[in-house]
């Protein structure tokens, strides 16, 4: 039983791989966080281990134990999983002692299953040792074993490590698709279901962590609460949120990088509002400010925005000082009318 929702494509090459016995020694999932590729990756370590008819069946103690992350033959490394030598999420990289150990265990023969797989979440982070230790096994991979490597941005690992790996895309999910899966889940009102849909942008793992933490669509209800009061703000206070974000860039430069994201979905349902597209709007908690945004700033102001948060974007990319890069933004953003 495949749990693993569309990605229909990467789902029939599995499988037909798995009907014809030429299953890849080693696979790079590629597409956006929580879209569904650690779920698919975690299917394809049922599939290969499965002892039932129809595999994976989803039944058997192999299927139950890699479901519940039990499997002593199944495998996950990544920034946010803790390893048994007292990894943390606060590390930044994989390092080559973990990819060593993938080394040693891949060469002993799979403990209670057909196979051993090894799936490295974030896999863009490994270190440029870790990364050439694992090109080592991907060249001579022994038998039994099956790597799979997860990854929103693939122009960061080697060139030389991707070429030895089947790559499938992943895609984000139709919206509709990710709505008719909360509404299987008990206890959802529709109003609530139809934002965290929207503001999943199809990405099926955001929208169930949503739901099982409510707190994630109110705290971005309150960061959009923030934009709308800096938007009409003066420029002392606009200032102040730029130093305050670029003291955070120097910790956390994807947290800012996520904010300043936010700030592109704000313009993008302000621009739909200006444009009488209120069905594709994705913030729905918010549309009170946003329609006041839209009936007061001019089109020209408008679509002058999204561009502005963009080159900011590229700026920070390129180390200019934070800063300046935001107070510029400030500065650049209209301000709405009364």
């Amino acid at each position: 039983m495949i749990r693993t929702i569309g990605h229909a494509r990467a789902v029939n090459v599995l499988r037909r791989g798995l009907e014809s016995d030429r299953v890849s020694h080693a696979y790079l999932f590629v597409g956006p966080a929580h879209v569904g590729k650690m779920t698919l990756a975690t299917d394809l370590a049922s599939m290969v281990n499965c002892i039932g008819d129809d595999r994976p069946c989803g039944e058997c103690r192999q299927c139950d134990r890699i479901s519940h992350g039990l499997h002593a033959d199944v495998r996950v490394l990544g920034l946010a999983v803790g390893d048994e030598k007292g990894g943390s999420p606060s590390r930044t990289a994989i390092g080559i002692d973990e990819i060593r150990a993938i080394e040693k265990e891949a060469h002993l023969k799979p403990f209670e299953g057909r196979s051993r797989v090894f799936i490295i979440e974030d896999a863009e982070r490994m270190s440029d040792a870790a990364a050439n230790a694992l090109l080592k096994t991907l060249e001579e991979p022994p038998e039994q074993v099956l790597i799979v490597l997860l990854t929103s941005k693939p122009s960061l690992l080697p060139p030389t490590v991707v070429s030895r790996c089947q790559q499938l895309e992943f895609r984000p999910l139709p919206v509709q698709t990710v709505a008719e899966h909360l509404q299987s889940l008990n206890g959802l009102e529709a109003a609530r279901i139809e934002e965290i849909a929207r503001v999943s942008e199809g990405r099926l793992g955001w929208a169930l962590r949503a739901v099982e933490q409510p707190e994630t669509l109110d705290s971005r209800y309150d960061r959009l609460q923030e934009v709308w009061e800096v938007l009409s703000a003066t420029l002392e206070r606009r200032f102040s949120y730029a130093a305050d974000l670029a003291a955070q860039f120097g910790n956390d430069r994807d947290s800012v990088v996520e904010e300043l994201g936010l700030w592109q979905s704000w313009f993008r349902d302000v621009m739909l509002l200006s444009h009488e597209a209120g069905e594709l709007v994705v913030n729905l908690s918010a549309i009170e400010p946003l329609r006041a945004a839209a009936g007061s700033l001019s089109g020209g102001e408008i679509t002058g925005a999204v561009p502005a948060i963009d080159e900011t974007l590229v700026l920070l990319k390129r180390n200019v000082n934070p800063r300046l890069a935001l107070e510029q933004l400030m500065l650049r953003l209209p301000r709405p009318g009364p």
